[in-house]
């Protein structure tokens, strides 16, 4: 009797275990991000295509769905006002659908598979967008702009990609920032 009940016990943990995603994101990473996301727009040479919001799109894998609806709605929380009077609109969008982050100033990119990643830092690349990405590893694929994770939190800035992309930072924001070179492999 009690083999069987250690079993059934084993059995139930395995079960509902594996039924729990597995999330690789932080929250409180997140809600770093969601302060700072409009600021970059507003700290780089993308303030001067604004009217009358700043457009963010955050590009996610499906398995990434929660976690991105998380994070917008961690910016609209934020910014339900917006900032420096602009709107803030939002664009959640799969990989497969880049082309509804076509007229954004930022891309924000969740982890994904090699081939999204590359067409994504391709299509902001050609569309003059600044890229931010959660992962940091990202900035040695081309993206421009991450968190740099120490005993405090800075801009990482992959100064080479933002350039690519026909963006220039303010000079505040490179100041206090820590720049990524090749050499960070």
């Amino acid at each position: 009797m009690n083999n069987a009940f250690r079993l059934l016990l084993a059995l139930s943990l395995l079960f509902n275990v594996s039924a729990l995603p597995a999330s690789t994101y932080d929250d409180d990473t997140l809600e770093i991000f969601s302060k700072i996301l409009p600021r970059f727009v507003l700290m780089s040479s993308q303030k001067n295509k604004l009217k009358d919001e700043i457009s963010i799109c955050v590009l996610r894998d499906t398995i990434d769905e929660n976690v991105a609806t998380s994070l917008t709605n961690k910016i609209t929380k934020n910014y339900n006002e917006g900032i420096n009077n602009y709107k803030i609109k939002l664009i959640s969008s799969n990989y497969s659908n880049i082309n509804s982050c076509l007229n954004t100033q930022l891309l924000f990119i969740f982890n994904s598979d090699e081939n999204n990643i590359k067409k994504s830092i391709e299509f902001s690349t050609n569309n003059s967008m600044l890229t931010i990405s959660y992962d940091s590893k990202l900035l040695k694929d081309g993206v421009g702009v991450s968190l740099f994770l120490g005993r405090k939190v800075t801009p990482y800035i992959n100064v080479k990609a933002v350039h690519k992309n026909g963006i220039e930072l303010n000079n505040v924001l490179l100041r206090i920032s820590k720049i990524y070179s090749e050499d960070d492999n």
